[in-house]
């Protein structure tokens, strides 16, 4: 199931390629892999409810992603960060990731952001999930607003002469092998992630579901979580409990 080609299905400007989505598959029209790419949204949404500006000169794109078995928390997260990572880099661009869905250049300037969400579509059948991936690429860009508000920059603004075309073959084939080591082998995609982490080996403050835990990021463990030592004694915190990793005070 893994190994089928993807199927890609193209759209001008819609609300959410998230929505495409899950509508096919509500509908029972969806398979793994089908990807469901828009020119534009008008109702893009990130992590925590955000809204994910999504003007024309982007890429903007959701996966439908089965498996077997329950992945590793995060795992469809960190595997979609690392494929956009993949491209970017490959394009000649310096980034980072940024915990735990964030592409940035090495300035902070954000070029990408990943959201990965289930709707509980797991009762009867595989675990299901939607990959859903917004790349600042080319055209105008993020919005004078948007700049006054956070760091944000574009691919084609640190890379010039991009295909938008070229870029979302690109785009996909890394998705489809990043997705693919997550039951191929998953330690290596989590220490992958990891190692392209800006505050990967950094003193930092993590924060939890019920508490702020500070020490140095030292790994990451599929099913164990961060790995935090302080003064010599080591603890790890689940993914799922984790909602922020900011620099230590």
């Amino acid at each position: 199931m893994a190994h089928l080609p993807w199927r890609r299905f193209h759209h001008e400007v819609v609300p959410s390629t998230n929505d495409l989505a899950f509508a096919a598959l509500e509908a029972g029209e969806a398979r793994h892999g089908d990807t469901f790419i828009a020119a534009a949204q008008t109702a893009g949404r990130g992590t925590r409810g955000r809204t994910w500006e999504s003007a024309i000169g982007g890429l903007y794109l959701s996966v439908v992603l089965r498996s077997e078995s329950m992945p590793p928390p995060g795992a469809w997260t960190c595997a979609g960060a690392l494929a956009v990572h993949d491209l970017v880099t490959s394009a000649g661009a310096a980034a980072a990731i940024k915990w735990p869905n964030d592409v940035i250049t090495t300035r902070g300037a954000k070029i990408a952001g990943v959201l990965a969400e289930s709707r509980g579509l797991r009762a009867d059948g595989p675990a299901t999930f939607i990959l859903g991936v917004g790349l600042n690429v080319s055209g105008p860009g993020p919005s004078e607003t948007l700049r006054a508000e956070r760091a944000v920059t574009s691919l084609g603004e640190l890379v010039p002469d991009l295909d938008l075309a070229s870029v979302e073959t690109e785009l996909v084939g890394a998705l489809q092998r990043r997705t693919n080591e997550i039951g191929e082998d998953a330690a290596r995609l989590y220490a992958d992630f990891f190692d392209r982490c800006a505050l990967a080996g950094a003193r930092v403050q993590v924060e939890g579901a019920e508490q702020r835990v500070e020490g140095t990021w030292t790994g990451l463990d599929p099913f164990l979580g961060l790995r935090i030592e302080e003064a010599g004694r080591a603890r790890h915190l689940p993914v799922a409990h984790v909602r922020g990793v900011q620099p230590a005070p």
